[in-house]
């Protein structure tokens, strides 16, 4: 019985590692989704400072001054979407592998009990 317990604690240890591996990789996943997020806003809002007066004072030599500001806020829309899509997707992925962790560390922790119950 001895070394059936054993072989028994083992393996729980090697499963827990895996989730534990697992659950770091979803945790990172999830920062680069925040970082992602957070780079998108902080570029918007240097682009819009650094370049919205001479953006504006070159266009206005071309168009009216209303359509110079939808044109360049059509432009900073574009890009915030592009940066918050491509956070919400890494999110998505995060939660995705953090919900297959803990699938996984459930059906490790079944076997364990299955195996012991018999």
């Amino acid at each position: 019985m001895q070394p059936l317990s054993q072989d028994v604690i083992e393996l729980v240890r090697e499963d827990i590692d895996q989730v534990k591996a697992e659950l770091v990789a979803a945790v990172s996943e999830g920062r680069r989704g925040s970082a992602a997020l957070g780079a998108g806003g902080v570029l918007g809002v240097l682009a819009l400072l650094t370049a919205q007066e001479s953006a504006v004072r070159a266009l206005e030599r071309v168009w009216p001054a209303p359509r110079v500001t939808g044109a360049l806020a059509a432009a900073y829309g574009i890009g915030a979407v592009a940066f918050a899509g491509y956070g919400y997707e890494r999110l998505r992925r995060a939660r995705a592998a953090s919900r297959e962790a803990l699938a996984g560390s459930l059906d490790a922790v079944k076997e364990v009990a299955d195996e012991l119950a018999h």
